[in-house]
């Protein structure tokens, strides 16, 4: 069966992105205007493609979805019912609210509607670029620009496509190649095949990026790349979106970790770590998820890294410092004086008090919460922690043990937060794939959970220790929006409850 595809237009797109939430956003059909009188001077062609960087990152990092997904994930919790912390955090889960009366329908329409703008933008871009002006571009001076707006273009692509393939179970896959007529009658492909089609734009951007030494990135705030340090970028993020696409164990240890392991062999050389200017390259999760009255860590981290159920070394599962899930009736628990992970002490901050409701359920409640960046707060300035060379470590690292490869390599990354930051004992390469995989699943989410928005829901989701699975019924993946099924003729459906 086709499907319509909602098309938007890059005039639409470009105004879009100043926008703070677009979960009610009316879009221009553009598909009647000729591109071309858009896009009459190509000299405004890499500006244009930078854009879409930004609506990129719009799309995840504002209030949502990072902010419900992350409690959705048991990595931050919340019973507020803000941006529907409290709807997805509700133990037991119920079904995911997706209707076109849903308050909070944000977390789904955001980046639903953002990512897609974002990709239309630059395949609108690149074809009137290959339509009007023969595939070839210059600055008017005999400078050439075809391949900077080409590597970008791709770079935008595929971050595009691979973040819908990571939150929706499927969506449109669309480049340039594909004509405004046409449009009209592409298919939703399933998100393996979305990420995919993202992963590969990805590498083509990169291997532009390595052939052309004049070319650059620089659309994201902070970060400024030569050719070789952008094509770096273009394969971590690739390594970052095949490595977190499976929705299961099971799909994770069929996923192609040897590709993942050859895209891990060339990264970048220092943090992917985006500047916040407080206006438009900003993060919520930085903010209130920093902020005690707001947010606080899951009990369930804070009993892992205690050494409680799942941790990993577990001594006491039944903790009475940090009992998970935390007890009915108790409004505060003691400080941990002797934690088996130092990070409570250096990234966390006591609090004598729950702020939170009782009668939405004390399994919200914990005495804990994240300060790692707490420079972050006030202004909204400073580096934002996106994809860490840690990060790509530990994808690595995972990489390592499930192709077979060096144990005592993947042991090594794996200590580089463990034993540097937990004060935790190193691992030797000699421990089990299971212990060791497990082991990446609790770095991951005690050290990248906040790097990034639905980080730990990624994370949980790939676990490969029952201990580190998501809470029963909740969705490792978003339906798409109620408001975009009744554009497209299509039955609302959803996922996720008990």
């Amino acid at each position: 069966m086709k499907k319509n595809f909602k098309y938007f237009g890059v005039v639409a797109a470009i105004i879009a992105v100043t926008f703070t939430s677009c979960e009610d956003l009316e879009v221009e059909n553009l598909n009647e205007k000729n591109s071309s009188d858009i896009f009459s001077d190509p000299t405004t062609f890499p500006s244009v493609v930078d854009g879409a960087f930004l609506t990129w990152w719009q799309a995840t990092q504002l209030s949502t979805p990072n902010m419900p997904m992350s409690v959705y994930a048991q990595t931050l919790s919340s019973s507020w019912g803000n941006w529907g912390m409290r709807d997805l955090g509700t133990i037991p889960r119920a079904p995911i609210q997706n209707t076109l009366t849903y308050n909070n329908r944000a977390f789904m329409t955001t980046p639903w509607a953002r990512l897609n703008q974002s990709l239309a933008q630059v395949n609108d871009l690149l074809r009137v670029m290959n339509s009007e002006f023969g595939g070839q571009i210059d600055d008017g001076n005999g400078n050439d620009l075809t391949n900077q707006v080409l590597a970008n273009g791709k770079l935008a692509q595929g971050l595009a496509l691979g973040t819908l393939g990571l939150i929706f179970d499927q969506a449109f896959i669309a480049d340039e190649t594909v004509s405004a007529i046409d449009l009209g009658t592409l298919e939703l492909s399933p998100y393996s095949d979305v990420i995919a089609a993202g992963v590969t734009k990805l590498t083509e951007a990169a291997a532009i990026f390595d052939s052309d030494a004049s070319t650059t990135h620089s659309a994201i705030n902070g970060l400024n790349y030569d050719n070789v340090e952008a094509a770096r970028f273009a394969r971590s993020f690739a390594a970052k979106i095949l490595a977190y696409s499976s929705r299961d164990a099971a799909e994770a240890a069929a996923n192609d970790w040897t590709q993942i392991l050859n895209l891990t062999s060339n990264t970048v050389t220092a943090d992917i770590s985006p500047a916040g200017d407080g206006v438009f390259w900003w993060t919520r999760i930085l903010i209130q998820g920093q902020f005690p009255l707001w947010t606080r860590v899951s009990q369930r981290i804070i009993n892992m890294m205690e050494g409680g159920t799942g941790s990993g070394t577990t001594t006491d599962p039944n903790n009475a410092t940090a009992p998970y899930p935390w007890p009915d009736g108790v409004n505060t628990l003691p400080e941990i004086t002797n934690p088996r992970d130092q990070r409570i002490s250096t990234d966390f901050v006591y609090n004598t008090g729950v702020q939170f409701a009782a009668d939405r359920g004390y399994y919200f409640f914990s005495s804990y919460n994240f300060n790692k960046y707490n420079y972050y707060i006030a202004a909204l300035l400073g580096p934002m922690p996106h994809l860490t060379m840690n990060e790509i470590g530990m994808i690595r690292a995972e990489a390592l043990i499930r192709t077979g490869g060096s144990k005592t390599e993947a042991a090594g990354l794996i200590n580089a937060t463990r034993v540097t930051r937990g004060g935790l004992p190193a691992l030797t390469g000699t421990e089990s794939d299971a212990d060791m995989l497990k082991e990446i699943t609790y770095e991951r989410l005690v050290e990248f959970a906040w790097d990034g928005a639905l980080n730990g829901w990624y994370f949980r989701r790939i676990a490969s220790d029952p201990s580190h699975f998501l809470q029963p019924g909740t969705s490792p993946q978003l339906p798409l929006p109620a408001q975009e099924l009744e554009i497209l003729g299509l039955d609302v459906y959803t996922f996720g409850g008990i």
